[in-house]
């Protein structure tokens, strides 16, 4: 009879752990319940502020598989292509910029995607934005990209005019006066950048983003017909800054020269 009780008791302990289980599974898979956040980690001068009295560092969150490296020149990002840098908090900040420059170094690598987002400014529906981006409609696209879209459609967008290298370093200055718009890469002005909309005389920065929700740095994503949704960038990025001045060539070769020595990269 006691041997009876425990093979009872047992068989409803079995029950009850298998029971368990199944539980543990449909949770697992889902059954109306959301799947496991990616991993945040917070980040200290994630990018820096810079205006005619002095420098503001801001902080952010690394999403995902992304590594953070901090140098006496800046932050070094590290992306494997699932994890990004939210810097949304800081929109405040940079809200109210009419004219002014972003500088960041990169380098890409190789991937499967057509676009590579590098820098992202926008809306969360990705219909408003101003994105920095490698590649477009094919894998063998491998431009430099700069584009503002306002409800949907790009009004602003240039490219470099020539496929990059991947696993190279490359410093780009995003330069918008009261003249319009221009950029240089490793340094030198790029002339020879080529326009799909819009043109040079056209003065756009971070105020005409016209709804401003997400600030990304190795997310993104550009008009609807070349990328539908947000997508990863595989890569580098370091020393992001923002200036509320245009700047000129000279201090665009003194930013280069500093990082070569700070940040031992070697556009």
């Amino acid at each position: 009879m006691d041997r009876l009780k425990a093979l009872v008791i047992l068989v409803l302990l079995v029950d009850v752990v298998a029971v368990g289980a199944i539980a543990a599974m449909m949770v697992g898979e889902g059954n109306g319940q959301k799947a496991a956040e990616p991993s945040v980690t917070g980040v200290v001068d994630a990018f820096r502020l810079y205006t005619t009295t002095g420098s503001e560092a801001f902080n952010g969150t690394l999403v995902g598989d992304v590594r953070a490296n901090e140098t006496p020149g800046g932050s070094i990002f590290y992306f494997n292509g699932s994890g990004y840098v939210n810097l949304s908090t800081a929109l405040s900040s940079l809200n109210g910029l009419k004219t002014g420059s972003i500088s960041l170094f990169f380098r890409f690598e190789r991937s499967g995607q057509n676009v590579l987002p590098i820098l992202y400014i926008g809306d969360r529906k990705g219909e408003n934005m101003f994105i920095v981006e490698i590649g477009h409609r094919s894998e063998g696209n491998r431009r430099l990209y700069v584009t503002w879209v306002a409800d949907g459609k790009p009004f602003l967008c240039f490219d470099s005019g020539f496929n990059l290298k991947p696993g190279r370093w490359y410093h780009l200055v995003v330069v918008v006066g009261k003249n319009g718009n221009t950029a240089y890469l490793n340094g030198r002005e790029m002339r020879w950048r080529h326009y799909n909309f819009g043109n040079e005389s056209i003065r756009a920065f971070i105020w005409d983003i016209p709804k401003k929700e997400a600030f990304f740095i190795g997310y993104g994503k550009t008009a609807d017909p070349i990328t539908s949704k947000f997508l990863y960038f595989k890569g580098s990025v370091a020393d992001v800054r923002f200036y509320t001045e245009p700047l000129g060539w000279n201090e665009i070769r003194k930013i280069l020269g500093e990082a070569r020595r700070l940040i031992l990269i070697n556009p």
